[in-house]
């Protein structure tokens, strides 16, 4: 019975390893993935919605933007708004600057940020 039980934890604890591992691979594809397509393809810009997502999966932490439960807090708290997104955006170089004093753009990434006010 021991021995099955040490087997068990073995296997588990390998699944876990290759998890993370797997994970944090994906995680860095998909982020040059986005910075490919945007340089490759300049005329088009990154929308509020996909701003907002990068942000909450953690993209811009390099830009001081926390993710996950930490950024829907500061949220609430009022600490993250549009203007800090999009701030974040420019400095990962995935926003032209302009995109600061594009108010169509900025009321967008409000929206889509209000979303988190209304789950619950």
């Amino acid at each position: 019975m021991k021995r099955l039980i040490a087997v068990g934890l073995s296997v588990m604890l390998m699944f876990a390893a290759t998890a993370n591992s797997a994970q944090a691979q994906l995680r860095h594809g998909k982020m040059s993935y986005v910075n490919q397509t945007l340089q490759n393809n300049t005329s088009r810009q990154l929308t509020p919605f996909h701003l907002v997502s990068l942000a909450y999966q953690g993209y811009f932490k390099n830009q001081g933007i926390p993710s996950y439960g930490t950024f829907i807090s500061e949220y609430h708290q009022m600490s993250i708004h549009a203007k800090t997104l999009v701030e974040a955006g420019i400095k990962a170089n995935l926003l032209p600057a302009d995109t600061l004093t594009n108010q169509k753009y900025l009321s967008s990434v409000d929206s889509q940020l209000s979303a988190f006010s209304s789950e619950g």
